[in-house]
């Protein structure tokens, strides 16, 4: 671990704590009361959705540009935090027993997040370990759909490059206008099955 981000990871430890706690006490503040409405229930947990949203879209944003953690550690501390939440709220605001199978399973997640935090199995085994990407990390994950969608996006003029080797004289039926703007969801279709 890089020392010179602890700071960093305490922010991200700190605000994901904090988005989760609100997101799990907004999921279970409505079930001591039992004759509730279903708009009565939406209204009480809403605003505990809506700050959840915001803190962890900070959260994730701290953990990307300082690069804390992978996608599926993010997973995995969601998790972390949600199970041990739940134990607690169980305990002190439901008033439920804790079982011996609750700490177990709680053990097993902690030590699947060790296993993936400190890369135990790729050491052990010299499996090495995948870096992040430098350029771009929402590009990393992204499917060829949706890379071309941003091309197209943000570069409106790529559609005439992408496009401009398709050969519509097998499909004089679905035939661009003479402007080049009439293709059809077939012939983009067929053009991003043949890559």
């Amino acid at each position: 671990m890089d020392y010179s981000k602890l700071p960093y990871y305490l922010l991200f430890l700190g605000l994901f704590i904090l988005g989760q706690s609100l997101s799990m006490w907004g999921q279970y503040v409505t079930l001591p009361f039992k004759n509730l409405t279903m708009w009565e229930a939406f209204k009480m947990a809403i605003p505990f959705a809506w700050l959840d949203w915001i803190i962890m879209t900070f959260t994730i944003q701290v953990g990307d540009k300082y690069k804390l953690v992978t996608p599926t550690q993010d997973t995995f501390l969601l998790i972390i935090i949600q199970f041990t939440l739940v134990l607690l709220i169980n305990r002190f605001y439901l008033k439920q027993k804790i079982y011996r199978s609750d700490l177990i399973a709680f053990g097993i997640i902690l030590l699947g997040f060790l296993v993936s935090f400190i890369h135990i199995i790729s050491n052990v085994f010299n499996i090495p370990i995948p870096k992040h990407p430098t350029e771009n990390p929402n590009e990393a994950h992204a499917s060829l759909l949706s890379r071309r969608y941003t091309t197209l996006n943000t570069n409106p003029g790529a559609l005439d490059l992408e496009y401009s080797n398709v050969d519509y004289s097998k499909q004089n039926t679905n035939a661009p206008t003479n402007d080049g703007q009439n293709i059809v969801s077939g012939d983009i279709d067929t053009r991003l099955q043949d890559e």
